[in-house]
Order: C-alpha cells, then sequence, then structure tokens
C-alpha cells in the first residue's frame, strides 16, 4: 500500500543532513576564522576579536539552533501520513505561476534583489500582486517532494526556479533546490528512482555538489553582471571557506554580535519590544501602511553599517536576532522564541497537509535557511504560504467537485 510505503519511507538520518552540513560549515568557519585571524562571510577580512578558544566555542554555540530545529520538526506530529493526490489541473496552474513569475522578473523586473520598485502598467499591477501572493518556492517544495509529481515535472519546477532566483540577482534557492532534490531521490517510496541505492544516490550528490561549487564563482560573476556591480578576484581558499562556506555558516555574525555587544546595546532603544512580532507578520500589515518598524534583521545591519539601510542586510544568524530581543528584556526574548517555534510547528503540520510524513523534509527544507539568515519573518512566511497554497488547493478541488469533472 500507498501508506505504508510512506509512512516506511522517512528517515530521520535524511531529516538531519542538512543540519549536520551546516554544523560541519561552521566549524570549516572556525578553521578558516583562526588560521587566517579574520571574519569571513558577510564580514570576510576584518580581524577577529577573539581567541582560537572563544572561536571554537562561539562554533559550538552557533550549531545549537540547528539541533532544537530538528528535535521540533522530528517531534512534531504530522496531519497526516500519506500526501494527498494533488489534481492535475493543480500541477499545470503551479507551473504557470513559475513561468509567469520567471516573465514578470525579465519584463518588469519582479523581485529583483538591489533594485528600485519595479514598474508595470496600471492594469498589470493588481495581477502582479496576486501572483507575487503565491509563493514560488513552496509551490516548488510541494511538487518536488510529492510522490505523485513525476521526476520530469519536478525538473521542470526546480529549473525555474533556479532561473527566477537567478535573474532575480540572487543565489539563495540553489542550496534550498539541492536539498529538495536531496529528499526526492532518497523517498525509496518512489519506484521510477527504486533501482539505485543511496550509496549510489549520495555518490551522484558528492558529484554534482562538488560541479556546483566549481562553477559557483561564475555564478556569482554572473550574479553580479545582473546588479550592475564588478566581481572582486579571490584566492580559491578565501571564496570556498571565506565566501561561499561563509555565508552557509552563522559563526562570523555571532562573533561580531559578541565582540560588538556594547554597539548594539547603545541603540537598542531603535529597536520597539514588539519588533520581533512586527516582523512575523509584515505578511498582513506591510501593503496597508507605510510605518516603518525596524526589524531585527535591519537594526544589526544599520548598527554595523548605517548607511545600508534600506539597501542591504547582514545574515545575522538567529541567535544574535534573539540576543537582540534578551537586550530588550528577557521576557521579550522568551516571547519571540517561542513565537519562532510556533511557526515552526505549524510549517511543519501544513507541509505535513500535503506530503505527509515526508513534508517533514519540506519544512526543514524551508526553515533551516531561516535559521541561517536570523530573519524573523523567514520563519513565518512559509507558514503562511502553505496556508495560501491550501486555500487554492481547496479551491480547485471545489470547482472540481461542482463541475462534476475530474480536474
Amino acid at each position: 500500500m500507498l501508506t505504508q510505503d510512506l509512512r516506511y519511507s522517512f528517515s530521520r538520518v535524511h531529516l538531519f543532513a542538512p543540519c549536520a552540513v551546516l554544523i560541519i560549515f561552521n566549524f570549516l568557519s572556525g578553521y578558516y576564522i583562526t588560521a587566517k585571524g579574520i571574519y569571513n562571510g558577510d564580514f570576510q577580512g576584518i580581524p577577529i576579536d577573539q581567541s582560537n578558544f572563544e572561536v571554537w566555542v562561539n562554533a559550538c554555540t552557533a550549531s545549537i539552533p540547528y539541533l532544537v530545529l530538528y528535535m521540533i520538526i522530528l517531534k512534531t506530529t504530522p496531519l497526516r501520513v500519506s500526501p494527498i493526490k494533488l489534481p492535475k489541473v493543480f500541477v499545470i496552474f503551479a507551473i504557470v505561476i513559475l513561468i509567469l513569475s520567471l516573465i514578470l522578473t525579465l519584463t518588469y523586473g519582479v523581485g529583483i534583489i538591489g533594485k528600485e520598485i519595479y514598474q508595470a502598467p496600471i492594469l498589470l499591477k493588481p495581477f502582479i500582486v496576486v501572483i507575487s501572493r503565491i509563493d514560488v518556492v513552496v509551490l516548488t517544495g510541494i511538487l518536488i517532494l510529492s510522490p505523485y509529481i513525476n521526476i520530469r515535472t519536478a525538473l521542470l519546477a526546480a529549473s525555474l526556479l533556479l532561473m527566477i532566483t537567478l535573474y532575480r540577482t540572487s543565489l539563495q534557492y540553489v542550496a534550498f533546490v539541492s536539498l529538495l532534490l536531496f529528499y526526492k531521490f532518497m523517498l525509496s517510496n518512489n519506484h521510477k528512482i527504486n533501482k539505485y541505492n543511496n550509496q549510489k544516490i549520495i555518490l551522484i550528490f558528492l558529484i554534482i555538489v562538488a560541479f556546483i561549487t566549481y562553477i559557483t564563482p561564475d555564478l556569482y560573476s554572473f550574479r553580479d553582471e545582473l546588479r550592475g556591480s564588478v566581481s572582486e578576484g579571490m584566492e580559491i581558499e578565501d571564496f570556498i571557506f571565506g565566501r561561499l562556506i561563509g555565508r552557509l555558516s552563522n559563526l562570523s555574525a555571532l562573533l561580531i554580535f559578541e565582540s560588538r555587544y556594547v554597539l548594539f546595546n547603545n541603540d537598542i532603544d531603535q529597536l520597539y519590544s514588539l519588533s520581533y512580532l512586527a516582523d512575523t507578520l509584515k505578511y498582513f500589515w506591510g501593503s496597508f501602511t507605510s510605518v516603518l518598524i525596524i526589524s531585527h534583521y535591519d537594526y544589526f545591519t544599520s548598527i554595523l553599517d548605517p548607511s545600508a539601510f534600506g539597501f542591504y542586510a547582514m545574515q545575522t544568524g538567529v541567535l544574535p536576532a534573539l540576543g537582540l530581543s534578551l537586550m530588550k528584556s528577557p521576557i521579550v526574548m522568551i516571547f519571540d522564541a517561542f513565537v519562532t517555534c510556533l511557526f515552526v510547528f505549524y510549517t511543519v503540520r501544513l507541509s505535513t497537509f500535503f506530503l505527509g510524513e515526508s513534508g517533514k523534509y519540506l519544512a526543514m527544507s524551508l526553515l533551516i535557511f531561516a535559521v541561517l539568515s536570523g530573519a524573523p519573518s523567514q520563519f513565518s512566511l512559509p507558514m503562511i504560504h502553505l496556508v495560501v497554497i491550501a486555500v487554492v488547493l481547496k479551491i480547485i478541488k471545489y470547482l472540481s467537485r461542482i463541475s462534476g469533472k475530474k480536474l
């Protein structure tokens, strides 16, 4: 039976795999930082203020949130054990949304990072707003991990998302798509890939990761060209450990936060007690008011670079974000941590609504990079987008029922 196969296909080891990789990256960053005497990632080249022992202690500390995320996802009871069968119309709808999102990005610059707000004809703007409310990232995750979606459709969705993110001058979803495809191929219930054993799949993915690492400098150069900037040449060690692994590690952000604690604390009044909650809910209030409420993410960046506000944000990691809440009050920090865990819990529940127990893989793919970035909104948006897509699915099923046709 399909239900039994899906139940048995879930693996704690596979669920923990991305956590293990990012924890390893924290320690590889520790090696680079102690060897070079400088931070990496967003803080590449800045001399360190800590001893080597402090760096390694912080590498351990920076890895704790991944363990907490893993335990919450693992222990959350799924809404359903087996996935729902997605109607053909829903699959077509999802692919069309991905294609339209790519067209809107190429034509009107919708979603491009580092650019002014897009300009489009007035009649098209309501249409663009509706399209933008249906998240292409979550849609792609559902399509790739659903056992009812064939591998060709899954790869088409993955390719479209990669083109969207690249032409939006970002590389943030390359790792996300790679993780989803890893889970897709490791799910033992997919009879079309059962002939491959886990060892072969892992070997294939190691080769793919090596290839991606090899071409990443070219991808960065292409992205920078789209942004209108020029890439600086770097030694291969500095690029891999400083830039690439540095961006996939939250160690330097934690070390910077620790060494500049007084600086962050001096202007903490800029941050409202409910700024964290407001940032998680800005999907709702952001379109209706122009009132500026500075987020933890932006506050962290503006303290380190006052000219950066409104242009870019530095990656904080979840611990510095909660550390800023602690500066406001221990009660505020406990509340913000509780809110974060609540969003994680419901993201898992809604992911399993679509994909059964293997929906925990989707939740991990969506949330692990939120832990890495530390932006409060990245914990709430997956849950909100899952609700929107669930409503769309219900509407399609309702239309199918009243029309008397199988859509």
